[in-house]
Formats: C-alpha cells, structure tokens, sequence
C-alpha cells in the first residue's frame, strides 16, 4: 500500500505577473531539510517590494527560476525539525529572520531554512511583529552601518513610513543615537513619523525637500530611487541607496547568494553587470561633482545581527514595526495584501497570518 505524500501549502504565482488576482495558494510536498537547515512551522510573513518584483519576473537575469513560484523572504515561526549539523536551536524555539534565496517562500505553512539565517524571538515579542523585521530591518541597519552613522551625523531618510525607512529612522534614534534624523511623508503620517524619532519631518506634499534641506545632511539613505537627493548632502558626506540599479560587483555577490545558474545565466549576468556599471557611472556623475560618495548596496541575511542587534531592542520595545495591516493565509487575503504591497502606500509592514 502506498503512503500518501505529506503536502503543506504555499502563497504562489504561476506565471510572471504584476496583478494581483493572478496569486494564489498551492499545495507542495512537504520539505527535506539540509544538516545546516531547520524546518519552521511558518506563523506569520511580511510581504516586501522584492516579492512583487520577483513574481513579475524582474530576478530572471540572475537565475531562470522554476514556476510556480514560491514567495515571502520574512518569516516568523516555532522550529519543528533541526537538521543534524545545527547547534544554536531546538525543536520547539520560536524564531524568525529574513531567508537565503535558496530557501524562498516563506509565505507558506512550512519552510526549510538555513538556520544562521534565523535568531530567536525574543520573549513576549508576537509572531505578527518578528515577522515584520527581517529584510526591512536588516537592510537599514547593514546600509547605516556602511553610512558611519554616529551621534556626530545627520541622517536624511526620505519615505519615513515605508518598511526600510521607519526602520531606518527608529534604528538612528536607538541604536546610532543621530544628531539628527530627517524624513518626508505625507500629511497624514507627520506625526507618525516623528514618534518613530524623526526630529525633523517634511510634509513631500507641500515641500520640495531639496530646497528645503539644500547641502544640509552629513548622510543620506535613499529608499526610494531619487538622484536629487545628491542636493541635499554636504560636500565630502555619504549617499547609499537601495533603490537604484545595483552595481555590477554587488550583483555579483547578489549571483553568490542566488547560487549556480547555467551557461546563458552567466552571459547574461555578465552583460547585467555591465549595464549596472554603465548607469552608475551615469548616475554618479552628479554626486562626484560635490565631492559626495555615492554607491548602492544589496542586504544580506544574518541571525546573528538579529540576535545580537535588534532582539535587545525588540524585548525593550525601543524599536517595533509598525504594521499596516494583516491579512488572512487564503487566496483572497494574499491576493489583497499583494495589491496593498503593490499601490506602495502602506504606513508600515504588511503581514500574511499563517496560524495563530
């Protein structure tokens, strides 16, 4: 008599897609995890730019994927099988992080994840808002760390309410202690912004922030893909951004991560890096002008920097991801949470339920 396959079920696109209704949820055997790996019981996710943009097809010049595709980087979850090379967990501990691409689709019943990816949650921390920190949360303290952000340094970040940004921001206050911190929203989230830690807040919808903070800032975040934002850096200061072309060596590292991809997949890499070059070179020219750095940066996956970084600030509840809204694990509810992602107007993170 033959065993039935154990399935568990996962948020999904079939076909590279930027409507929303066209996500759905499928069913998958159950998965095998590696000596390094653990196997979470997925309790929550949040949902972040790169999940959209990958379901539209946007990664396919690094590595031709297999539809359907799985989806969600952050996860938040308990530990229910511990691969025989892992030390740091146990059947059991509750964890959460933001996953190798290897290991996407956490927006799933299940996951199996390389376990240096993950930390523990801190005690009375919900799933719903460890799930929220991961990829946004790494990124803003990784590029603040490349900033040299200290209590010496003015930081402006635009997009104070996005996923990246409010990290940014609550990280500057508590972590780096700034000497000040600076954001655009608009009207509605002024004050939101500002108990985050912003000490200066620019309504974007009646002021034009270059003007306003013109050779002002010592650094500069850029979330959102703005050139002009060079304007508003002293000579000699600091811009990274996250939201332009990558450069041709951070894809590189980016092609690392993703793993081995075949004899077209590396022509291909190899003529990506090279436009990346070109139009950084373009895109730089206005920055060396003032004598600015400029460069982009591509985060990367790192428990230990949760563990060590965020879960002391998690536990005081120094900093805590505002969430937007939370959606249900069915096909309606992630189809409605893609289409929230995708207006880009969320006021924080926006999270998938899985269980309770």
């Amino acid at each position: 008599m033959q065993m039935e396959t154990k399935t568990y079920q996962a948020a999904v696109v079939k076909r590279y897609t930027s409507n929303p209704s066209d996500y759905t949820i499928s069913k998958f055997p159950y998965p095998t995890i590696e000596p390094n790996q653990v196997e979470v019981s997925v309790h929550a996710a949040s949902l972040n730019p790169i999940d959209y943009k990958r379901a539209k097809g946007l990664l396919r010049v690094l590595q031709s994927e297999t539809l359907p595709l799985k989806l969600g980087y952050d996860v938040a979850g308990t530990i229910t099988k511990v691969g025989a090379g892992v030390t740091q967990f146990e059947v059991g501990d509750k964890v959460y992080g933001r996953v190798k691409q290897e290991n996407v689709g956490t927006i799933a019943e299940v996951v199996a994840v390389d376990a240096d990816a993950l930390a523990k949650i801190p005690e009375k921390v919900p799933f719903n808002v460890a799930a929220g920190v991961g990829l946004a949360g790494l990124t803003a303290k990784q590029v603040l760390d490349s900033l040299g952000l200290d209590e010496t340094k003015s930081l402006f970040v635009p997009a104070g309410m996005g996923g990246v940004g409010m990290f940014a921001i609550m990280l500057a206050k508590q972590h780096y202690n700034a000497k000040e911190i600076i954001t655009t929203v608009s009207s509605e989230k002024v004050d939101r912004a500002k108990e985050l830690g912003a000490t200066r807040v620019i309504d974007y919808t009646k002021e034009d922030y270059t003007e306003v903070l013109k050779n002002e800032v010592d650094v500069a975040f850029d979330t959102v893909g703005d050139l002009n934002i060079s304007k508003v850096v002293k000579p000699g200061g600091s811009v990274i951004s996250v939201a332009l072309l990558p450069e041709g060596n951070e894809l590189v590292k980016l092609k690392k991560e993703v793993g081995d991809v075949n004899t077209l997949g590396k022509i291909r890499l190899e003529a990506v890096r090279r436009v990346a070059d070109l139009v950084n070179w373009y895109n730089n020219r206005g920055f060396k002008a003032k004598n600015v750095s400029y460069r982009t940066f591509i985060m990367h996956p790192n428990g230990k920097e949760l563990e060590e970084t965020f879960n002391p600030l998690l536990a005081s509840e120094k900093i805590k991801p505002v969430i937007a809204n939370v959606y249900p694990f069915t096909i309606e509810g992630v189809q409605k949470a893609f289409a929230e992602a995708i207006d880009g107007h969320a006021a924080g993170k926006i999270i998938i339920n899985v269980k309770d």
